[in-house]
């Protein structure tokens, strides 16, 4: 954000990531009608409030406040979807929850917490769970052309409102960013997100959100050989258990096919 406005930033990340998309599939033709509208809606509310939350919040802060997403997603698809969590569901994402908690509680330790960033980061997380659901509830909608639909017309509605905040500051870091932003945390990104919503019940895919500490705290132990404290290493222990939870009877039969 240091090289340009947050919604400026979002709009050419969106953009881009829509051509290529539309690339990839060798058409460009968006698939218009009244969910993949409300799709885009939501995942451009998602990001607008959670690139708006970072500039009151720490980015770790900004990560603990977005993993409530699985416990906002399990109850809204039930609304949405009329698909009931079982038990351990829940309990899997609940556990998975105080695995987050204990991991960071370094960041919030002698802290202060913005209550306008965690009120923006939350409704992020929030626009977050929707979303997710509604790549479930378009799961028969051709993949591709789905999220390539979702990015532009969200593109389009952050241009829309870059007369607020308009700041662009292009230089050689900025265009290596926005290719990261935009292929990798964008169109493969979101690409995978849909197809583990297509895949599988809500409450299943949202639990794996807890991996992502997971994975960087590995990543950064291989690069550095650094290991977390001790409350971080119970934290990381309880978001493995939180996923395990959420999957017990699909695991179960996993290991025994296995013997």
């Amino acid at each position: 954000m240091k090289y340009c406005s947050p919604f400026v930033l979002m709009g050419l990340r969106y953009l881009i990531a829509s051509l290529l998309l539309f690339g990839v599939v060798r058409s460009f033709r968006p698939i218009v009608n009244k969910d993949t509208v409300l799709l885009s809606i939501f995942t451009s509310a998602s990001a607008a409030f959670w690139i708006l939350g970072l500039e009151y919040v720490s980015p770790s802060e900004s990560a603990v406040l977005t993993y409530t997403m699985p416990l906002m997603s399990i109850p809204m698809s039930s609304l949405i979807l009329s698909e009931s969590a079982s038990h351990m569901e829940w309990a899997g994402a609940g556990v998975g929850f105080a695995g987050v908690l204990v991991y960071s509680f370094a960041v919030f330790e002698n802290r202060t917490l913005s209550v306008i960033g965690a009120v923006l980061t939350l409704l992020s997380a929030f626009f977050w769970a929707i979303y997710t659901i509604y790549y479930r509830k378009l799961k028969n909608q051709e993949p591709t052309r789905t999220v390539a639909t979702q990015l532009l017309f969200g593109a389009a509605l952050f241009f829309l409102i870059t007369p607020l905040d308009h700041r662009l500051n292009v230089t050689p870091n900025f265009w290596f960013d926005l290719a990261y932003l935009s292929v990798l945390s964008a169109a493969v990104s979101f690409l995978l997100w849909n197809a583990l919503a297509r895949l599988q019940r809500v409450g299943k895919t949202s639990t794996l959100v807890y991996s992502i500490p997971i994975t960087v705290t590995v990543v950064q132990y291989v690069e550095t050989s650094f290991l977390p404290p001790p409350a971080s290493f119970i934290g990381i222990c309880l978001m493995i258990l939180g996923i395990y939870i959420s999957r017990f009877k699909g695991m179960t039969a996993m290991l025994q096919s296995l013997r």
